[in-house]
């Protein structure tokens, strides 16, 4: 039977890395390429495309809304607003790993002038809230 425990909405600890302190969920009984697979899929039914698969270093990216572009675009420019979302899986215990991102705004996506903005933690409820998605999906299987 695969167990799983997700991380609250609530207050994180500091005794998190940094890296795990924007999005994350603690997972048992799931291998890191089934947590990688479970991953991918969610972000692609929310609009992402995979840029990079791998466990230790998974990257997603989408364009960005026009809020996006308003707010962080190039207003007199036709390029648009990228969200990007870094993720990974960290093994924390036996038989349990931690599935992890943060999400950036890229300005000048794949040009030499390419800029990420980190999103604010203030932001990082839908990007739980597919990393909670993840975990469900598992626990289905």
């Amino acid at each position: 039977m695969i167990s799983l425990m997700v991380v609250g909405n609530g207050c994180r600890s500091t005794k998190e890395p940094v890296s795990a302190r924007f999005a994350s969920v603690i997972l048992a009984g799931n291998t890191p390429g089934q947590i990688r697979d479970a991953a991918i899929s969610v972000f692609l039914d929310n609009g992402y495309k995979a840029k990079q698969t791998d466990p230790n270093g998974m990257v997603f990216e989408k364009e960005g809304s026009r809020m996006n572009n308003f707010a962080y675009g190039n207003w007199v420019g036709d390029t648009p607003v990228w969200i990007r979302v870094k993720g990974s899986v960290v093994p924390v215990g036996e038989m349990s790993c931690r599935l992890q991102c943060n999400a950036y705004l890229v300005r000048d996506i794949g040009s030499a002038a390419e800029e990420e903005l980190p999103v604010s933690s203030l932001h990082r409820a839908p990007y739980q809230k597919m990393l909670e998605e993840v975990a469900k999906r598992l626990m289905r299987k």
